[in-house]
């Protein structure tokens, strides 16, 4: 079996994917990938970015983003390259976990972006109030909420529903403690994962 994980920023993914590896899933983190793919296209990000991209000789992330993310044509460039590297290797790694006989937890806030959802037999959508996911990137980055508006308009696609998705997409909502949180996952293992 194979969960989608997705959600907007700060809304508490990285959380419940934490409680769902606690419980035994094979967790698959996309932004971990998105870093090594950068690796991986090193030579093709280059050609298409410059080598202004580079700090001693590999692919600085905060470089690469001041170029992409003021610029939704060169954005779509990087996700040309990066993506279809992502791709593969996701369903690279789901096919082993899945093998060994583990529940896989794609990790990913572009689910739908990356298709990944095509490939999830049901999806868990991590929300949570915008004010309350201003607030936790002030207090985590220090992101300013001027900066936090701009990140939400690039995330316009990030939404709880799936037009083509036929399965079970459940709604987690993380605005009070790690208790009710956890909870609240645990409940979604308990009763829908244990009916297979």
């Amino acid at each position: 079996m194979i969960i989608g994980l997705t959600g907007k920023s700060c809304a508490g993914k990285d959380e419940v994917a934490s409680i769902l590896s606690s419980f035994g899933y094979y967790v698959i983190d996309e932004d971990k990938l998105g870093h090594e793919a950068l690796r991986a296209n090193r030579d093709s990000l280059i050609s298409e970015f410059g080598e202004g991209i580079l700090s001693d000789g590999e692919v600085d992330r905060k470089k690469l983003g001041s170029i992409v993310f003021s610029d939704p044509l060169k954005l779509k460039k990087l996700e040309a390259i990066s993506h279809p590297w992502m791709i593969n290797e996701t369903k690279r790694l789901a096919r082993e976990a899945e093998k060994k006989g583990l529940i896989v937890v794609i990790n990913a806030a572009i689910l739908a972006r990356l298709s990944l959802d095509k490939i999830s037999d049901a999806i868990i959508f991590v929300d949570a109030p915008f004010s309350m996911r201003a607030k936790r990137a002030e207090l985590r980055n220090g992101t300013k909420i001027e900066d936090f508006r701009k990140r939400e308009e690039n995330q316009e696609d990030i939404v709880s529903t799936f037009e083509t998705f036929s399965g079970k997409i459940v709604k987690v909502i993380n605005d009070g403690d790690k208790i009710t949180l956890y909870r609240q996952v645990k409940d979604y293992c308990d009763t829908i994962l244990a009916r297979g």
